[in-house]
């Protein structure tokens, strides 16, 4: 079952600035993408064809890994769990229960097959990436329960191992296989890496002890925190020039969340007063998105065109609102369309032709949709 609803955003100011650009939608079309027959349905990722993963609820109110193509929801596997990521030629990976157990194993989820990744002898494992040649990435637990990052295929798990600590964790993984994420040293620190399979490459810090490694792109330059010679974090771009500062909004520090195919970075800064505010980095300078009104914001999502997807406090409000951020605005999504609300702001996926897929309540149903924009 799926639900459309065009909203024509024709109200003052707002429509004034989404009809001024090209780059902005006059209207968005909502798809509920709908269950296995059961109630809820919740979203984990999204490519740039449109296809959106995560799970649905079947008729007697069980999980499973689905994928959504032009809102038709495909089950992955026959059993439980939940398809988190997608590559961009629709090759899917998620956990799902293990056929011989009830642990939850990192899977690939290709060809009309279900591949359990396994572990490293210990209770779990769970995926974070997934690229078109089946590569999968994440972390995996040893004997002993300490999460080790892996790279594996439907073949097999390689454990890529630490700098000497007891974790190590994949966070990100572009097509040419190169993943990144942050491993931890002898003293417990962790240190940001990059690795095609064989061991762990340290990218260094900013001058400090720490760093930890968010996204990559497909390029190779990444993104992530990592310290000072004061010993705070800075966001930062790794490529050809080494760890490069992108320093801060005037308070002392900064991460890097995402990084698109330019790279430029959008993640959290302190500004001079202190405050949290979501950036926006060409690759020159560093840009406030502000807030929604109320004194927080971290950008976590990022495409070619410079939009950005993140969450936002209201004014006398803690609590998180959803946003889309494009050519100086920021707009509530929880707000924007009739029917959508209460979105889960850590569900929100952004692709290339400026599609949001996320997880909110429509219709008194948790349900996976997205959010398609219209000229």
């Amino acid at each position: 079952m799926k639900m459309k609803n065009v909203l024509r955003l024709a109200a003052g100011g707002l429509a004034s600035w989404l009809c001024a650009s090209p780059a902005l939608a006059a209207g968005w079309t909502l798809t509920d993408l709908g269950t296995l027959g059961g109630i809820n349905s919740e979203a984990s990722g999204l490519n740039d064809a449109g296809q959106v993963v995560g799970y649905a609820e079947g008729a007697d109110g069980t999980p499973y890994p689905v994928l959504w193509t032009n809102g038709v929801a495909t089950p992955l596997s026959t059993r439980p769990g939940r398809a988190i990521a997608l590559s961009p030629n629709g090759v899917a990976a998620g956990n799902v229960i293990s056929a011989t157990s009830s642990k939850v194993d990192a899977t690939l989820l290709t060809g009309g097959n279900a591949y359990d990744l396994g572990t490293f002898g210990g209770s779990f494992s769970l995926v974070a990436a997934v690229n078109d040649s089946g590569q999968a990435g994440g972390y995996a637990r040893t004997p002993d329960e300490k999460d080790h990052a892996f790279l594996a295929t439907a073949s097999g798990m390689a454990d890529l191992g630490t700098f000497g600590g007891l974790y190590s964790y994949v966070y990100g993984l572009n097509r040419a296989g190169l993943a990144v994420g942050s491993a931890y040293d002898a003293s417990g620190v962790a240190r940001c890496f990059q690795s095609s399979g064989r061991g762990l490459v340290d990218l260094g810090t900013l001058g400090g002890r720490f760093c930890n490694a968010f996204a990559v792109d497909d390029a190779g330059q990444i993104t992530g925190g990592a310290a000072t010679s004061a010993g705070i974090s800075h966001a930062f771009v790794f490529d050809g020039r080494g760890m490069v500062d992108l320093g801060t909004l005037g308070g002392a520090s900064s991460v890097g969340y995402a990084i698109n195919r330019l790279g430029q970075v959008t993640g959290s800064a302190r500004t001079a007063s202190n405050q949290l505010h979501a950036f926006f980095h060409d690759g020159t300078r560093m840009v406030d998105l502000g807030t929604l009104g109320g004194t927080s914001s971290v950008g976590r999502g990022i495409n070619g065109a410079g939009q950005v997807i993140g969450y936002s406090t209201l004014a006398n409000s803690s609590t998180n609102q959803p946003f889309f951020y494009a050519n100086g605005v920021m707009v509530n999504l929880n707000t924007l369309v009739p029917g959508l609300s209460g979105i889960d702001v850590g569900s929100l996926r952004l692709n290339e032709s400026g599609q949001i897929a996320g997880t909110g309540m429509i219709g008194g149903k948790r349900r996976a949709f997205l959010l398609t924009p219209t000229p």
